[in-house]
């Protein structure tokens, strides 16, 4: 088979485990929205970042209570919700995201809370202190209220480790409130990383699943798919013209719901040999594979053996597929017109 050719069935195989990785995706997508998992994350985080990991959240409830915390999400925290494994209960309504300038502000108001006339971390002065002979003082450090206030905040008695976290964050802030407030952000922002992480090996994990669980319900067997890209040009065709206008997949503009049909539709239309009513070489009859192959056969070894290997490329994900649907769609445009040209030019030796 010329060069060119196989380069098709490549980009067939990559597109079609980008549609099918773009179906598990938006499962995923369609539980995490119903579970709220992204929240009960955030909520945990928070807790760990406040050193408030078991007993009570003192800290946390004051947050999630705050003015600037409390209009993102629509229920109230109630703390009695966190279980035994240190998880709030799914399915809850807290937010998902919190922005950092948020989180700072409103832990700056819980550690030294604002009054009409005096803002969290500032003090009442309104003047520059001045000696007895007349000459200006230094100006008091506008950080020391909220300092001390670190030591003596009902919400931090007891929790030290905050508190010294609270102390470096001030202490490095000079005499600037902003700067203060700037450090916090940073620390939240930090912590949410940490966060990041365990929501992307969850997903990880959950795709691996999902896909091994995909590839045997819909009988999405690798060794079939690549014999039916091999043995049909019109087939390969159609797939290499859907791949190179293939969007992105971290296109949010749609529904997960969306994408989810947008995907099952495509693998649908090109006929490929998924699903359990297609023919193929181990179901030449089209009926149902389950009284078509012999119960512990070499043929179901090898299908299985492609229903694993289908499911390991599900688990990396629609972005994996679409950067190496990209490179080798690259690597196409400039193989083909070359194969192209040996062929002509044999053509021209002949006559």
């Amino acid at each position: 088979m010329p060069a060119f050719q196989m380069l098709d069935v490549a980009i067939g195989m990559v597109f079609i485990y980008m549609l099918l990785s773009l179906i598990c995706s938006a499962i995923n997508e369609i539980i995490e929205a119903w579970l709220k998992l992204r929240a009960v994350d955030l909520e945990q985080g928070i807790r760990e970042l406040l050193q408030e990991q078991s007993g009570t959240s003192v800290i946390t409830e004051k947050l999630y209570k705050h003015p600037l915390l409390f209009g993102l999400y629509r229920s109230a925290y109630d703390p009695s919700k966190i279980g035994k494994d240190n998880r709030y209960r799914w399915g809850s309504d807290l937010p998902s995201y919190i922005p950092a300038r948020n989180f700072a502000l409103a832990l700056m108001d819980v550690v030294l809370p604002a009054t009409a006339t005096t803002a969290s971390g500032s003090t009442s002065a309104t003047a520059a202190p001045i000696d007895a002979a007349g000459a200006p003082l230094p100006l008091p450090n506008p950080l020391q209220p909220l300092r001390n206030a670190v030591s003596t905040s009902a919400a931090l008695t007891g929790n030290t480790k905050i508190q010294d976290a609270l102390y470096s964050l001030i202490d490095a802030a000079g005499n600037d409130a902003a700067k203060a407030r700037e450090n916090i952000e940073n620390w939240f922002n930090s912590s949410m990383d940490r966060v990041s992480g365990w929501y992307k090996r969850r997903i990880q994990k959950f795709l691996l699943v999902l896909g091994f669980v995909l590839a045997g319900a819909v009988n999405a067997d690798s060794f079939a798919i690549f014999k039916s890209l091999v043995d049909d040009p019109p087939l390969r065709n159609a797939i290499v013209s859907a791949a190179a206008q293939a969007p992105h997949p971290s296109d949010n503009s749609q529904t997960p719901q969306l994408r989810l049909q947008e995907a099952e539709a495509a693998l649908v239309k090109f006929k490929l040999p998924i699903g359990w009513d297609w023919k193929s070489e181990l179901n030449p009859t089209g009926v149902s594979n389950f009284r078509a192959l012999p119960p512990w056969g070499v043929s179901w070894a090898f299908k299985v053996l492609g229903w694993l290997i289908t499911g390991l490329a599900i688990s990396l994900g629609a972005p994996f597929w679409f950067d190496l649907l990209n490179k080798v769609m690259v690597i196409r445009s400039t193989v083909k017109p070359h194969e192209k040209s040996q062929e002509e030019s044999s053509e021209d030796r002949q006559r």
